[in-house]
């Protein structure tokens, strides 16, 4: 039975970051009680879509959020096995969940390893206590350390950790000390995913630092705290662009030292422990997405669930959203865009087997004007940036989609 990836989205969290702009809700007051007719919910949705696309084998999932963690360990024990109803599970098939320190104890280690849980991605970010606080985490890096020490002596060994440069106040030698001391944990993740800040209108920091003036989307029970937050930003200045870049340098550097591979632009994993969910995204494999805001691609037909949580819970038929039917200009335009995200590439095999058409001639001129530049190669049936390359990735992107 051919392969799909699925993932369910769990929109609540302690309290919104002060950058992030993802569909989620602070988890207080009343919307705590949202919680189980959600859940509900997001188990109609899996009956209503198992109709839809029967005879398929489930090759990963991935709870993400939000923070899939802060809800009760039960819930996420009841989606697997509402999954399990309708669709197989391959036998090696991943399965992660996001967990954020704070939010995470013996008991949830303990029900999501039973659920069948085997991969659980950190949001560390950094591990200074002030940098923390300026993001508007709810944890201190001995939080983390608690939460990694938990998940280890739980039988988790398959553990991906969040790190974020760029931050506010950050400075080159604040990012060296992050990945330094991460990679001298007891036992080193199997894979570290490393981002820069992007600056999100909507957010607190696209109010404080964006080019246009915005208003963060903040519930009301959060926005007199995060107004100050606002307030105490304003004193703190981003990392210059040439100190952004040297971080971004150093991240490789670092890294490959300690045995760590990039597979994509933001991602490193040791041999053998890349995320393979995320690869379906990057490789456009099918992939279904349960829950609130959720997307699907299933067959080269594109869609979005409603992100009102009043509506996606009473909406038992769970109508789809902004469907769309990719062209093959769209999955040319897609195949180019992901696939020079992947340091090993585009398959030209592959490209020539689903376009009818061969790469290197439709887009000869800008192969031999890249190469020249030394910001792509074409070896091993693959066409991929090289390091100078994946460093203007966003250039290079842009001028084969011209």
């Amino acid at each position: 039975m051919p392969l799909m990836s699925v993932y369910i989205h769990i929109p609540f969290c302690v309290r919104k970051c002060l950058y992030c702009d993802f569909l989620s809700f602070p988890l207080c007051g009343e919307r705590g009680k949202d919680v189980p007719a959600y859940i509900d919910a997001l188990k109609s949705e899996i009956r209503e879509k198992a109709s839809s696309y029967p005879d398929r084998t489930i090759g990963s999932i991935f709870f993400g959020g939000g923070t899939p963690s802060v809800i009760n360990g039960k819930y996420i024990k009841e989606i697997i096995e509402e999954l399990k109803k309708y669709w197989q599970i391959a036998g090696d098939a991943e399965l992660t969940l996001e967990v954020n320190p704070g939010t995470a104890d013996d008991d949830k280690f303990r029900l999501w390893r039973e659920a069948g849980v085997n991969r659980l991605s950190i949001g560390l970010q950094s591990v200074h206590d002030e940098e923390l606080k300026l993001l508007g985490r709810i944890h201190t890096y001995d939080d983390f350390i608690k939460c990694y020490q938990g998940a280890l002596r739980n039988g988790f060994d398959n553990i991906n950790i969040d790190l974020m440069s760029g931050l506010p106040g950050q400075k080159v030698s604040d990012w060296t000390d992050t990945l330094e001391t991460v990679l001298n944990l007891d036992m080193q993740p199997r894979h570290i995913s490393a981002y820069s800040l992007i600056i999100e209108d909507g957010t607190v920091f696209g109010d404080v630092y964006g080019e246009n003036e915005s208003e963060p989307s903040l519930t009301p029970d959060g926005y007199d705290d995060l107004r100050k937050k606002t307030r105490a930003l304003s004193s703190v200045q981003l990392p210059s662009e040439d100190e952004d870049r040297e971080m971004y340098h150093l991240t490789s550097k670092i890294l490959s030292e300690k045995g760590y591979k990039r597979y994509e632009i933001s991602n490193y994993a040791m041999e053998g422990y890349e995320c393979r969910h995320n690869l379906v995204y990057w490789n456009r494999g099918d992939y279904l997405g349960l829950g609130l805001g959720a997307s699907s691609c299933m067959g080269n037909v594109r869609w979005k669930n409603t992100a009102d949580l009043k509506r996606y819970i009473s909406d038992v038929s769970h109508d789809k959203y902004e469907v769309e039917e990719l062209s093959a200009g769209d999955r040319i335009f897609e195949c180019i865009m992901l696939g020079f995200r992947l340091t090993k590439g585009i398959d030209l095999y592959a490209f020539k087997t689903e376009f009818g058409e061969d790469f290197e001639v439709r887009f000869n001129d800008r192969i031999r004007r890249f190469i020249k530049e030394g910001l792509l190669s074409v070896k091993d049936g693959h066409a991929a940036l090289t390091e100078r390359g994946l460093d203007v990735a966003d250039y290079v992107i842009l001028e084969f989609l011209r």
